[in-house]
């Protein structure tokens, strides 16, 4: 009858000792769960820190030729000068395609594909009618360096052509474009943690924008970071 009881509480000090570390484990578990959590709620909010400008969609139309086109303009920011450059960048758009009376029906919006305190990348796709050329498609990137108020383009990007093409090459040909980049006019755009590259083939039959998208970090020591200085006030 002892040695009944002895197994008895043998098996009851082995369970309590095992759930003891079943819920140790769980713990644990819970402890790096939350640890996981917080360091991942750090990065949201770093991804979406606050802007210290606010965007507002504007739109030009002119119904006698069919045309209308939406652009962004930025406001509450604290560099007046630097806000108005900025404004006027993106109504470039409607001095390109809506005053511009070689075009009609021309139907134009756009994407905000990058907004931080540093850059802020507009993306335009539209398409319209072109004199003595019928339709055509359009598009056309505004990135603009938001301390500067300078427009960021390939030319002013691009510090090594030939090593960022080297590596346009290499991603066009994964995308099953055999002969690489053939272009001569490049332009560029940026969004999340890229950069995307544009450009319409050399050949005369083509349509359609061609777009390579190559990470920032894989070109960064082949670009330039400061696009000039803040306008005076």
């Amino acid at each position: 009858m002892n040695l009944k009881k002895a197994a008895i509480s043998t098996v009851l000090i082995a369970s309590i000792a095992l759930s003891g570390c079943t819920m140790g484990s769980s713990n644990d578990n819970k402890q790096e769960t939350d640890v996981k959590k917080q360091e991942n709620s750090q990065v949201e909010m770093k991804e979406t820190e606050k802007l210290n400008y606010s965007i507002n969609k504007e739109t030009f139309k002119d119904e006698s030729r069919n045309i209308t086109i939406y652009y962004p303009q930025i406001k509450e920011y604290s560099g007046e000068l630097v806000m108005d450059n900025i404004n006027q960048s993106f109504r470039k758009i409607v001095d390109t395609y809506g005053k511009d009376k070689t075009y009609t029906d021309v139907s134009i919006d756009y994407e905000i594909t990058k907004s931080s305190n540093d850059i802020l990348s507009v993306l335009f796709k539209g398409k319209g009618k072109l004199t003595d050329i019928g339709e055509v498609n359009i598009m056309q990137s505004v990135n603009l360096d938001v301390h500067s108020s300078n427009e960021i383009n390939y030319e002013n990007f691009v510090k090594d052509d030939e090593a960022v093409r080297k590596i346009l090459d290499k991603k066009a040909k994964e995308q099953g474009l055999k002969d690489g980049v053939e272009a001569e006019g490049i332009r560029v755009y940026f969004k999340d943690s890229d950069v995307v590259f544009y450009y319409m083939p050399l050949d005369d039959s083509a349509k359609e924008f061609i777009e390579v998208s190559v990470p920032y970090e894989e070109i960064k020591e082949y670009v330039n970071k400061d696009f000039g200085e803040k306008p005076a006030s």
